[in-house]
């Protein structure tokens, strides 16, 4: 092999080695350790009332309520994620739109991170990818991903029908399912209120005839015990003839 060779091979090699630092910084026990330390990193979602502007949110109601000074509040969906360390940061994608957001640590709030989503009457979903930073010597290594799917608002759960299914799934306030028309809601939502009629019938029903068994009892007590009195007495007189009928026998 020529020498010519030895220094082309010297110096893709050396030129491997200054292209991928992290190789070489990041060892095996360090990123075990942020695996570990990242593990404590969650995040969720939960509904929160927020102050908002009329005009912002294109307020369609009183117009003289436009010239108040008193906010409106809505109903937002917030997505939490919580306890991102300095040796962490994320990047945030939200499935709706594909915009992506970056948090370092000192974005954050001792480590916890609030992100508000005001569309709810869509589905998304954030994908949140922690990153180890630049303090660790594992800069940029992609450490764990974190998902949440948010729900969209129901519109529909206000409608009075709803009240008599609260627990429906086409009732619910918030869902998981795409959107449906009102043609599509309507039948399944009056086939439920059938189902639910019909056993409420039926039990009614089976109740009612309880209900007479026990009136009859109630009714009849008197005669039920002297009955039941009789019937255990002369079941004792039958039981002592048998009884000494074998006696008799047996001498």
């Amino acid at each position: 092999m020529s020498r010519f060779k030895y220094f082309l091979i010297a110096v893709f090699a050396f030129g491997l080695f200054i292209a991928s630092p992290k190789a070489v910084t990041c060892s095996y026990d360090k990123r075990a350790e942020l695996n570990s330390e990242a593990s404590n990193i969650t995040a969720n979602y939960e509904v929160v009332t927020i102050e908002a502007d009329y005009n912002e949110h294109g307020y369609q109601g009183d117009p003289s309520l436009l010239e108040s000074e008193e906010p409106i509040t809505i109903e937002v969906l917030q997505v939490n994620i919580l306890n991102l360390t300095e040796n962490f940061y994320a990047e945030v994608t939200n499935s709706f739109d594909e915009t992506t957001t970056t948090y370092n640590y000192s974005d954050t709030d001792n480590g916890n991170i609030s992100i508000i989503w005001e569309n709810t009457l869509e589905l998304t979903t954030y994908t949140i990818e922690i990153y180890s930073s630049d303090i660790t010597g594992c800069e940029g290594n992609l450490i764990r991903t974190l998902r949440v799917s948010l729900p969209r608002f129901n519109r529909y759960s206000d409608y009075g029908i709803c009240n008599q299914i609260p627990d429906y799934y086409m009732c619910q306030r918030y869902v998981t399912y795409a959107p449906v028309d009102f043609a599509e809601f309507s039948n399944s939502v009056l086939e439920e209120v059938e189902r639910v009629e019909q056993e409420e019938q039926e039990e009614s029903r089976e109740l009612s005839w309880y209900e007479s068994i026990w009136k009859f009892i109630v009714d009849n007590k008197v005669p039920i015990i002297i009955g039941a009195v009789s019937i255990v007495v002369i079941g004792g007189v039958v039981a002592i003839v048998i009884v000494r009928k074998r006696r008799r026998d047996e001498i």
